[in-house]
């Protein structure tokens, strides 16, 4: 079989090409257009190119059962997903430090990181900010409290960190996206 044709393999399907990030498709041809240059200076060369690009085609890893990921990529365990995420629930008024995670599902620190950012498709800091913005949306939408206050119970240090976070997550202020969010809840009462 010549080694063209051993790029490809049975097991290739289509790919919904909606799906794909901006980052992964310029990667995807990047490859491809050097694999193209290669081509007939080094066929192989130019292969291995085109087999990473199919690579980073497949569907994602999410699509798949949690279990079978797990097992195949080193992330955390059911059990240790769910006392993660009641953990920082119920704490998101406090500091949260990777150490103290870690601790909690009996794993060294390094490795906790590197299982939470598989299981979660993020790391833990990232994961924390978003529960903190989520937590804050749900505040401002369900009550008149301060933007300090609701701040302050999401575990941030003043109502600038609630911004600044809030800004870089919606793409919005948090008093836009409460003015909105008031606005639709009155249109939706009409």
């Amino acid at each position: 079989m010549p080694a063209s044709a051993a790029a490809l393999s049975h097991h290739d399907t289509l790919v919904d090409f909606r799906e794909l990030t901006i980052e992964a498709s310029t990667e995807i041809s990047r490859l491809v257009m050097h694999a193209i240059s290669l081509v007939e200076s080094d066929e192989l060369i130019a292969i291995d190119l085109m087999k990473k690009a199919s690579i980073l085609l497949r569907p994602s890893a999410s699509s798949e059962p949690e279990t079978r990921r797990r097992s195949s990529t080193g992330g955390l365990a059911p059990w240790q997903v769910n006392r993660v995420k009641k953990y920082i629930e119920e704490n998101l008024s406090l500091a949260i430090s990777l150490d103290e995670l870690a601790q909690l599902i009996r794993l060294s620190t390094s490795y906790f990181s590197a299982a939470f950012k598989v299981s979660f498709d993020m790391s833990p800091h990232n994961y924390i900010v978003s529960r903190r913005v989520e937590h804050a949306k749900r505040r401002m939408a369900n009550s008149r409290d301060s933007l300090s206050e609701i701040a302050l119970d999401c575990g941030l240090s003043d109502q600038a960190h609630l911004s600044r976070i809030f800004r870089r997550a919606t793409g919005t202020t948090p008093s836009a996206w409460r003015r909105f969010s008031v606005s639709q809840d009155v249109a939706l009462r009409t």
